[in-house]
């Protein structure tokens, strides 16, 4: 929706204002690329419908460009845009009022209403250690054995595991670095013998092999498709969906498990486990202590490392 026209000189001005604080702020990175235009694709709806100041909109009209994206096709796959996409939409909007209301635009944002909250999380799904189990031992190469370690070893985010480069996994220290996780932000997650090993084989024995020519490599990133090019997130999600089919356990096909899932399931595990909530927050990356006690389950006990999951231990 980037390319959508806007004929409006100071909508114009603000979403291109908007899209330069997205990417000094940090937030243009993986997908977050969509706030703006998210927000170019609100303009251009209020726009449509005859409004022509931003100081102007209310409430009522974001209530209707809610409606509107219930409606609204997809455009890259068939049926509407999912709940995700939508609170996505609405979490721009939210971003994008506070900031006209910081630049004096505004005095009031019309895009906080609760009503409009729609997919909450509620229960997130995951898998069980035994699941997890299941999973690992379903993998039929080293490179699924991988995408398990890190999305769930590691507890990366799927954006995290895209970008990450096969330097960023030093396996001599049994460390991985994430240099450009959410907001911008880096940092360095432990690896476990389990782990060393399994990314070691991927990397030593497995990876050269992928690149289109003997001896070619094109990319520096860890997880390459079969043209040695990176991996998009989508394939990686794919990938995913393929080992999970191939357990043929019921359990475990009856949830919506996503390469996110397994992140939810390793935080879940670490704090059953005896992991203490800062030691949660630190190894996913957390900037705010209110986004990892999502996972608490009222065991905030002393730090207890997560070697103790009776599960393919693929951190320490």
């Amino acid at each position: 929706m980037k390319s959508l026209p806007i004929n409006n000189l100071e909508f114009e001005r603000l979403y291109s204002e908007f899209a330069d604080f997205i990417r000094l702020k940090g937030y243009s990175r993986g997908k977050n690329t969509s706030y703006a235009s998210n927000v170019r694709e609100f303009l251009f709806f209020i726009e449509n419908r005859g409004i022509a100041e931003i100081k102007t909109v209310v409430a009522f009209d974001v209530i209707q460009y809610y409606e509107y994206l219930r409606e609204r096709p997809n455009q890259r796959r068939e049926g509407g845009l999912s709940e995700s996409m939508i609170r996505g939409h609405l979490f721009s909007l939210r971003l994008f009022f506070d900031y006209l209301m910081d630049m004096g635009e505004v005095t009031a944002s019309p895009a906080h209403l609760p009503k409009l909250n729609i997919g909450k999380h509620g229960n997130r799904q995951i898998l069980t250690i035994a699941e997890i189990k299941e999973v690992d031992k379903a993998c039929i190469t080293k490179m699924e054995k991988a995408l398990i370690a890190i999305a769930y070893g590691c507890g990366l985010r799927r954006t995290e595991i895209e970008l990450l480069d096969v330097n960023d996994v030093n396996l001599s220290r049994g460390i991985l670095t994430v240099r450009d996780g959410k907001g911008g932000k880096s940092r360095t997650v432990p690896l476990s013998d389990t782990g060393v090993q399994t990314l070691r084989e991927y990397i030593v024995e497995e990876r050269p092999t992928l690149f289109p020519h003997e001896g070619m490599e094109i990319t520096p990133a860890f997880f390459i498709n079969k043209s040695g090019d990176r991996m998009k997130g989508q394939y990686l999600g794919d990938l995913l969906k393929g080992i999970l089919e191939r357990t043929q356990n019921p359990a475990i096909l009856s949830k919506n498990i996503t390469l996110h899932c397994l992140r939810h399931s390793i935080a879940t595990h670490l704090q059953d486990n005896g992991a203490d909530v800062e030691f949660v927050q630190e190894f996913l990356g957390h900037s705010l202590m209110d986004t990892t006690t999502v996972y608490s389950r009222r065991r905030k006990q002393r730090l207890n490392l997560y070697n103790k999951i009776n599960a393919p231990t693929y951190g320490s």
